[in-house]
């Protein structure tokens, strides 16, 4: 048997070979591997919370379903935020969830109750979240969008059911007209 001098000796093979390596002589490495799941993660959660910030900044989405009349004296709802009520021969939504029978009350009730509540309900939140001067009515607008074949009765409805719940603003969806032209103008 031969005899071995003692000397250093590695604690597993592959920490020998490192050590001789003549690249990195023993050296920590400067790469850093990344986990990109995590971050992809993050990355698509702040994307899709950006696009809901920005959808609901002033754009009034039409639905395809309603026919809004058109007008020379419009205006445009630009910047313009508020609660969306939508109606038509077939629909009433308020911020797109629609009424149950039972919500709309009889033709003879003025005020739709269903609205009255929901909207009563909208704005005594935000007079949390935003507070209010109580001196002063809800600045809050009431957007609506009403189809061109929808009876007024219904119209008038809605405007009965915001003034109950306390919301003095409101706007009507319109589409601008074509402006006629003048006689002799080219």
């Amino acid at each position: 048997m031969s005899i071995i001098v003692p000397g250093r000796r590695p604690a597993f093979a592959p920490l020998g070979r490192l050590r001789a390596s003549s690249l990195s002589s023993g050296k920590k490495s400067g790469f850093v591997s990344l986990n990109l799941t995590p971050m992809v993660d993050m990355f698509t959660i702040l994307v899709v919370f950006l696009i809901q910030l920005f959808k609901a900044s002033g754009e009034v989405e039409l639905s395809s379903r309603i026919t809004v009349p058109r007008t020379l004296a419009s205006q445009p709802l630009e910047g313009e935020t508020g609660t969306v009520v939508q109606v038509s021969q077939e629909i009433l939504l308020l911020d797109s969830q629609p009424f149950s029978a039972e919500e709309m009350g009889s033709e003879l009730d003025v005020p739709i109750p269903g609205m009255v509540t929901r909207l009563t309900a909208i704005r005594e939140q935000n007079e949390k979240i935003f507070g209010r001067d109580p001196t002063k009515p809800y600045d809050g607008i009431l957007i609506i969008q009403a189809d061109i074949k929808t009876d007024f009765r219904t119209v008038r409805r809605i405007i009965a059911s915001a003034n109950g719940a306390g919301w003095a603003k409101m706007k009507f969806v319109t589409q601008p007209a074509a402006k006629p032209k003048a006689e002799g103008a080219e």
